[in-house]
């Protein structure tokens, strides 16, 4: 044994090969999931995009309060927060599926339509009930309300938006970023 593998405690064990084993051994057990359950593991992923993007809110919405009131705040934290978090949900949670570029638009807007009344509304009877709240507590709030609204999200992208039926390799890209224009300029079957 040479002096670059030995030390006074013992052999050396490069750890370069035993993480590369576990990191395909998880890598395997990913994929044997994803084939298995793909709703489970795209909604699992899809929890922890809306989880980053709703920490993305909270600290936005921290960011604004001081200077603006809480309804203000929060719309303008959602608005920033909302495309983000649908082409971050696009990318890992629907494995870049192709979006047909009018429903995302639709979804998006929807979806800041939706966000800006329920939580707008949350934050009014926040203030009606508890009286004068702290930022905090504020922002503690439209995340919890957020959660209700996250699945009904995670169905209208997986099962309107993203067309998941059809993988991204498949060609079907009409232009840059897996969108297709809309639904009618794309083809139905992919190519061969």
């Amino acid at each position: 044994m040479d002096a670059a593998h030995s030390s006074a405690h013992g052999s050396f064990v490069d750890p370069v090969p035993s993480a590369a084993r576990v990191h395909g051994r998880v890598a395997a057990v990913v994929a044997d999931l994803s084939r298995r359950y793909p709703l489970a593991v795209q909604l699992a992923r899809y929890a922890a995009v809306g989880g980053g993007a709703t920490a993305l809110n909270a600290a936005l919405f921290l960011l604004f309060r001081p200077v603006l009131p809480a309804v203000p705040a929060n719309l303008l934290a959602l608005v920033l927060t909302t495309a983000v978090s649908t082409e971050a949900s696009r990318r890992l949670a629907f494995d870049g599926a192709p979006a047909h570029r009018l429903r995302e638009w639709v979804q998006d807007a929807g979806t800041v339509a939706f966000y800006a009344t329920y939580t707008s509304a949350v934050l009014l009877a926040l203030h009606q009930l508890a009286g004068a709240t702290t930022p905090g507590e504020e922002a503690a709030v439209v995340a919890v309300a957020s959660l209700a609204g996250g699945l009904l999200r995670f169905a209208v992208l997986r099962f309107w938006v993203f067309d998941v039926a059809r993988p991204a390799a498949a060609g079907a890209l009409p232009d840059q970023g897996g969108r297709h224009p809309c639904p009618e300029q794309s083809s139905s079957t992919p190519s061969t």
